[in-house]
């Protein structure tokens, strides 16, 4: 059986840059992030494919630039895998019915790394259209169970390269650590920081966008004005015992929290009950908790149940959604 060519319709993000580093690297895969032309050409592209202006005038023949994305995709057979950053773009480049019609034999797969009612279109600013992506795809994928089972979809957790030499190493300058927006989380940060100091333990909480009058100063708490790069983040990580993860809403699958915490072969607490239910718990290394009074604190100061690596990387890497596609699909893919 001949083998399918993997073509990754992925993205610049600097988290997904680490998480999909197996396939970026990877000579037999093709990774496609983005496609600007230089000079000229691409000024126009920026200007053709403008959602703002096509908002007041939409513009015909978007569709046009695919057939320079995909220039080199080459001949024989081909398995493209679809990401959020071009379902967002579908409405204006139409990406899978082009796909359909110039590849007819090869199968498509969109893999929804968000909640669909969250990725919304870019020209006509409304949720993805399930039904349109069904027509065109040959697997519609969700990396959320709970939103695999609303639209009838199937569900694939997502996936993390393992994190480069020398993230996951050195000394430890932190007990727990959290890195993100407020999002109604500030107050049981707080609570938790104090928590910790209270037992000899040192927190570094990070917090985004919180505006000056909304800040509660407490030693362990540090606020923002912009963005933290993403492998700074993965330093802090690293540079602590154990990983915070605290939701605002209930996930029904695990986040990049997780899986960060497995590659750095660090521990994580999280509120997130349903990760009992995941391929990846395992009580040495994740602990539950609803509130900061249920905190199991002994975890906390436990050394790294992991001499070296956690067992579960192998689990998390790219390799298992290809192996998903290939399974449901009935086809080999070249690797």
């Amino acid at each position: 059986m001949n083998k399918y060519k993997l073509i990754v319709f992925g993205d610049e993000w600097d988290v997904y840059k680490v998480a999909y580093r197996d396939w970026i690297e990877n000579p037999k895969i093709l990774y496609i992030p983005t496609f600007r032309p230089k000079g000229f050409l691409g000024m126009l592209q920026r200007i053709h494919l403008n959602p703002k202006l096509n908002a007041v005038v939409n513009l015909p023949w978007k569709w046009m630039w695919n057939k320079s994305i995909l220039r080199s995709v080459g001949k024989g057979k081909t398995c493209f895998l679809i990401l959020d950053r071009w379902l967002r773009m579908e409405g204006g480049i139409a990406l899978l019915p082009y796909l359909r019609k110039h590849y007819p034999d090869a199968v498509i797969v969109c893999y929804a790394q968000d909640l669909l009612e969250k990725i919304e279109d870019l020209y006509s600013k409304r949720a993805v259209d399930v039904d349109y992506v069904k027509r065109y795809a040959n697997l519609f994928v969700s990396y959320d169970k709970d939103d695999a089972a609303r639209y009838g979809i199937l569900y694939h957790p997502t996936v993390y390269s393992p994190v480069q030499k020398g993230n996951g190493t050195g000394d430890f300058h932190y007990d727990l650590f959290f890195l993100g927006r407020d999002k109604g989380r500030l107050d049981k940060l707080v609570n938790i920081c104090k928590a910790a100091k209270e037992r000899g333990l040192k927190c570094r909480f990070v917090m985004l966008g919180v505006p000056q009058k909304d800040r509660i100063e407490c030693e362990g708490m540090e606020y923002e004005n912009c963005s933290v790069p993403y492998m700074e983040n993965l330093r802090c990580c690293a540079e602590s015992r154990c990983v915070v993860e605290l939701l605002q809403t209930q996930a029904s699958s695990p986040t990049y929290r997780t899986w960060e915490a497995i590659s750095l072969n660090r521990k994580l607490l999280t509120n997130q009950t349903v990760i009992k239910k995941e391929h990846v718990y395992d009580e040495r290394y994740i602990s539950v908790f609803h509130d900061v009074d249920d905190i199991d604190w002994n975890f906390v100061k436990k050394p790294i149940p992991f001499a070296d690596t956690n067992p579960f990387q192998e689990k998390i890497r790219p390799e298992a959604l290809i192996r998903f596609m290939e399974r449901e699909l009935k086809i080999e893919i070249e690797r």
